[in-house]
């Protein structure tokens, strides 16, 4: 296990523990007659700057985002569905320049529960993810580094999920399947995000072209916690944690795929909220570049896998289900 990944774990184990022990008791009756429960947060985020004459310099920009999350459960006796969706999608444009992506996902899980036991589950479980339009390393935007379904995520899974109340539980699978996609030739050739890339010529001839799949079957934890820390702010943290016990590579074995989003919103009124989100994620079959200036030049000096961090912070207009 990488020391970051133990890092990521323990902390998050720690707030669990601390959260869940501390955790008030449920106080909303909810109606027992419809099976049915639905729930969403939906939220579109502006940003404007702009700069005349400004003597330290700057660059104008307009940034917008627009997001969903929704829970749709159903309950009847011991047998519990459940269906989760995020999707956002986010730009910024520099005025008379360019414009850059900043958010492009979408993110959904179902699962089929039996409560064996008292808060108990066995449960079968599906995710997928991917994103809408190609990304680029910016501001260089003729390099592509990812578009719809390059990557794709796709995961099965069935194990055991212990949720002893509504809004925390953890799920944990021995056998649970990944499958990696990279639909696009381009990057599949360049054997981005794992996938076996393709054979060359001295040349630089395509011989044999880059496969689009990677599967992979490993052990899977889940955990998922809500709490309204005050009466105006709410909490809702997620953590997945993968490991590929199949890999070719032995020495790859335990390295465990991280995934991390934590969201809480500051309620204003009923229309606006501030929002800070942080998603940490560590996978290591995505290689990031490092680049130093040498002799003025940027140059690339490694290239691997590494912590991954995405932190935002903004007010926005806001309307729940």
């Amino acid at each position: 296990m990488k020391f970051s990944n133990l890092i990521i774990l323990i902390s998050f184990i720690q707030f669990s523990v601390l959260a869940y022990g501390n955790q008030p008791n449920d106080t909303v009756q909810s109606d027992t007659t419809n099976p049915w429960e639905f729930n969403s947060l939906n939220m579109l985020t502006v940003n404007q700057i702009a700069f005349v004459n400004w003597a330290s310099g700057g660059e104008s920009s307009l940034s917008a985002k627009v997001s969903t999350e929704y829970d749709m459960s159903y309950k009847q006796d011991r047998f519990t569905y459940e269906h989760q969706g995020k999707v956002a999608f986010g730009l910024v444009g520099y005025i008379d320049k360019r414009v850059e992506k900043t958010d492009d996902l979408f993110d959904f899980l179902w699962s089929a529960n039996h409560e064996a036991v008292e808060h108990l589950h066995l449960t079968g479980l599906l995710t997928f993810k991917s994103q809408f339009a190609n990304g680029y390393k910016y501001p260089d935007d003729s390099t592509l580094i990812s578009t719809f379904m390059a990557p794709g995520y796709a995961n099965i899974s069935i194990g055991l999920k212990y949720k002893p109340k509504k809004d925390f539980q953890v799920y944990f699978s021995p056998i649970a399947g990944k499958l990696t996609m990279v639909l696009n030739q381009e990057l599949a050739n360049k054997g981005a995000y794992g996938v076996k890339k393709a054979i060359v010529d001295t040349a630089g001839n395509i011989l044999i072209p880059g496969e689009k799949l990677l599967s992979e079957v490993g052990i899977k934890v889940l955990s998922t916690y809500k709490a309204k820390l005050m009466e105006n702010i709410d909490l809702r943290t997620t953590l997945s944690l993968y490991n590929n016990y199949t890999d070719y590579n032995k020495d790859n074995r335990w390295n465990i795929d991280v995934d991390w989003d934590t969201r809480i919103v500051f309620n204003i009124n009923k229309l606006f909220s501030s929002v800070f989100y942080i998603h940490l994620k560590y996978d290591h079959n995505t290689m990031i570049s490092e680049y130093e200036l040498i002799d003025g030049e940027k140059t690339l000096v490694s290239e691997g896998p590494r912590l991954q961090l995405k932190e935002s912070f903004g007010l926005s207009l806001s309307y729940k289900i």
